[in-house]
């Protein structure tokens, strides 16, 4: 089901929130750039999710400053992984719930073709909304179970995939790696634990045709980036 065969939701329009003093210093210490009206329509994504999260389960995060700092933050360090990625490129983010990482990549890269995964009903229904909301024509959502997707058409199609605490690696990599092209390469938002995680993995992600590049440390956790190889 995507955004155009399901009806929107009444979507509350408070002000945006405004930028942390220091905070695009801060995405560029990570090798972010982000455009001054990018960090606006941020602002105005986190306070229509905060909004929303008063009326359906959205996110654990409450506050303006944890909002900027776990969500935009933690999505917004792979953009410097991102940085080869063509204009055109599919991406696929697999467990979007409120849109974290995929609506913030979408703000910061409007070039890319992106397509939000959240098996909850509910929730894909504001992905669809807030996204005509902010005028993001770059994105599409469907509300199915990944397992489906990355065994039946949407295998093979994208060129990235992304996820972020939803499930470990052991479960996590036959959700994603199908949905990869050959070559293509998944981003996958993790905690400390990573490595732990990588070792439980290691034969599933041999077993799916796709290695382990590396994990890049980030101010807000580890990401773990496989690539598909075959």
């Amino acid at each position: 089901m995507t955004r155009e065969e399901r009806a929107p939701l009444a979507l509350p329009a408070p002000d945006p929130l405004a930028v942390p003093e220091g905070f695009g210093a801060r995405l560029e210490a990570v090798g972010a750039i982000v455009s001054t009206d990018a960090l606006r329509r941020l602002g105005d994504y986190l306070a229509r999710l905060l909004a929303m999260n008063e009326q359906m389960n959205l996110t654990a995060i409450r506050d303006a400053e944890s909002a900027w700092e776990r969500h935009v933050l933690d999505a917004l360090t792979l953009l410097p992984l991102l940085a080869q990625v063509p204009a055109g490129a599919r991406l696929v983010d697999i467990g979007s719930g409120g849109g974290i990482p995929g609506i913030p990549l979408a703000i910061t890269r409007p070039d890319l073709e992106i397509t939000l995964v959240e098996s909850t009903q509910k929730k894909a229904a504001f992905l669809s909304s807030v996204s005509a909301a902010l005028g993001l024509s770059n994105v599409s959502v469907h509300a199915e179970r990944a397992e489906q997707l990355a065994s039946g058409r949407m295998k093979g199609s994208f060129d990235v995939v992304t996820a972020r605490a939803v499930a470990r690696l052991s479960a996590l990599a036959p959700l994603t790696l199908p949905l990869l092209q050959h070559g293509g390469f998944a981003l996958l938002i993790k905690g400390q634990r990573a490595d732990e995680e990588l070792a439980e993995a290691a034969r599933v992600i041999k077993k799916l045709g796709s290695k382990h590049e590396h994990t890049v440390a980030t101010p807000t956790g580890r990401v773990v980036i496989l690539r598909r190889a075959r």
